[in-house]
Parts: structure tokens; C-alpha cells; sequence
């Protein structure tokens, strides 16, 4: 495959999931936002942008418009929801001839709607209501995609560039959950610990998933267990690793550079574990330095495929 192709498809699997984050964890701001209960309107929007890793500076103070007009407006902001939209939109119609007509169709008609949005009109609607409709559109695209894409290597380059963009945003989201929960420790009670966990599963769309699995308990240890190493959950990070791998583990040093991320997220729980122990629910400092730590690991890992499976000679052999 022409490295450009390998490239565009991998950022076309990137940019897609990176919106539905975006989308989701909003949302789930909006219909829990009361049950979190930040006293500063203003630091509550900031921990919101923080929580989907926006590091676009934004225009004016933190405030509902503001970051709302960033996070899925704003053009100058490249990880933005309409710009993360019209860059797959690009790059589908770059690779039109190889892939399947619907997915124009479906990312055009959205990326006109989106076009022609924005916070003035969002807010005249429910934004419940706005956000429900782009996470649907999403869908929709990724449903089409999987009946009617053939299971090769555009495929596979997809769906690495959509795993490691979820793993990072499942990371993202636990280590900006766990930071403010250190910074909100002593005013912390049973009730918003349990809003503060249940913000993050959801956030992660993993709530139900997760009780299947522990139908009593929300506490510390078995959110973070659930999120990181539950190898049936799809944004779990264990299932990113093993997705990871099926496409990409006959590579000698993706499948190392994997290797250590499984063994960093297994450390990260080992710490929690340990901490608890002592410390009951409390977060420790290695726990957030070990999460940074797996941060950092996630996107050296979607530097490094970018590095290998763009070489003008050797693409990644990938399954088919």
C-alpha cells in the first residue's frame, strides 16, 4: 500500500474516534453535572476540556460558551469535533475509489449539518440533544463501515489508527478523574466518590458493561481494574492491546513497544492495589505518575506505528 493511503486511513480511524469521545464525554457532563457538584462554574468547564486532553488554548476565560465553542466548533482548533469531521471528510474523499461509496455519503451529509451549526444554535436546542445526534451520526458511519468494508488492509489500518486514539482517551480520562479526585480528597464524601466513578465509566460509555461484571460495588480498585485490563469491554485498555496486536505483532518493535504498555497497565492496578491497602480509596502520587506514565506510552506507540508504517519501502504486515 502507497504510505500515504496507510496514513490517511489510519488518521481517518484516529479522527473518527477522537469526535465520538469528545461527543460522549460531554454529553455525560451535561446529564451529570449537578450530581459532581463544582462549586466554580468556570474551573468545572476547564476539568471538562481536560478530560478530553484539549490542549488548545482557549479564546477567553473557561465558561460553558467557551469551551463548548473549542471543543466542537472551533476551526483553528485541529483536535475539535467539526475539524476532527472535515479531516475524515478530506481524506475519504481522497481514498473514494477504495472504499465503499456509503461512507461518503454518510460522513458528507453529516459534515454539511455540522458545518452549519454552532454554540448560538446548540444552545437554542437541547445539547443533550445536539451531542445524542453527532454520537448517532458516528455510529452510523462505523456500522456501515463494518458491514460493508472488506477485512484487508485498509481495514486493519482504520481500526489501529481508532484503537490507539480510544486508548489514549481511556487513559486521558482516568488520569484526569484521579487528579482531581487527589485534589478533592478531603471534601470528598461515600456519595461523590461514587459520582466521581460513575462520571468516569460513563464517560468511557462502559457503565453497564461494567455491572455486569460487578453488580455491587463502584469503588476504586474495581473501576480501574474494569477500565484497564477487562479483555471483553471494548475501550478497555487490555482489549486496545490485544486489538493492537491481531493487526500489527509481526512487527518485532510494535510488538515490544506493546509488551511494555501491557506490562505498564498491569503495574498501574498493582500500585492501586497497594495503595488501597494502606491508604483505603485514596490516590496516591504513584498512581498518578504511573497513569502519566502509561499516557505518554499510548502516544509514543501511535508515534511509532505512524514512524514504521509510513516508510516508503515496508508498510506494517498486518493480519488479514
Amino acid at each position: 500500500m502507497i504510505n500515504r493511503y496507510a496514513e490517511l486511513l489510519f488518521l481517518i480511524g484516529r479522527c473518527l474516534e477522537r469526535a465520538d469521545n469528545y461527543a460522549r464525554i460531554i454529553n455525560i457532563y451535561y446529564s451529570m453535572r449537578h450530581e459532581l457538584m463544582e462549586t466554580d462554574e468556570g474551573y468545572a468547564w476547564e476539568r471538562l476540556a481536560s478530560a478530553v486532553g484539549h490542549t488548545h488554548e482557549l479564546s477567553t476565560p473557561a465558561n460553558e460558551w467557551a469551551v463548548l465553542h473549542d471543543l466542537t466548533f472551533d476551526r483553528t482548533n485541529p483536535d475539535s469535533i467539526f475539524s476532527s469531521i472535515q479531516q475524515v471528510r478530506n481524506h475519504i474523499r481522497t481514498l473514494r475509489p477504495l472504499l465503499p461509496g456509503e461512507l461518503w455519503d454518510i460522513i458528507n451529509t453529516f459534515y454539511l449539518w455540522l458545518k452549519e451549526q454552532d454554540v448560538s444554535k446548540l444552545m437554542l436546542q437541547s445539547p443533550y440533544l445536539f451531542y445524542k445526534h453527532i454520537s448517532e451520526q458516528l455510529a452510523l458511519f462505523n456500522g456501515t463501515a463494518d458491514a460493508a468494508m472488506v477485512r484487508g488492509q485498509h481495514w486493519n489500518f482504520i481500526q489501529t489508527g481508532k484503537f490507539v486514539e480510544r486508548m489514549n482517551g481511556t487513559v486521558r480520562i482516568i488520569q484526569a478523574t484521579y487528579r482531581n479526585m487527589k485534589q478533592d480528597e478531603k471534601l470528598l464524601d461515600e456519595e461523590l466518590l461514587y459520582n466521581r466513578f460513575l462520571v468516569l465509566l460513563k464517560s468511557c460509555g462502559g457503565y453497564d458493561a461494567f455491572r455486569k461484571f460487578h453488580a455491587h460495588h463502584v469503588r476504586l480498585t474495581e473501576v480501574t481494574e474494569f477500565l484497564l485490563l477487562n479483555a471483553e469491554f471494548p475501550r478497555s485498555i487490555r482489549f486496545g492491546i490485544n486489538s493492537l496486536a491481531s493487526y500489527i505483532e509481526r512487527n518485532p518493535l510494535l510488538h515490544h513497544s506493546i509488551k511494555n504498555l501491557s506490562i505498564q497497565t498491569s503495574d498501574v492496578l498493582s500500585s492501586i492495589r497497594a495503595g488501597r491497602q494502606r491508604h483505603g480509596e485514596n490516590i496516591t502520587e504513584e498512581v498518578l505518575l504511573l497513569l502519566q506514565q502509561l499516557q505518554l506510552t499510548v502516544s509514543d506507540l501511535g508515534l511509532l506505528f505512524a514512524d514504521i508504517c509510513y516508510q516508503e519501502e515496508a508498510p506494517v504486515t498486518v493480519e488479514v
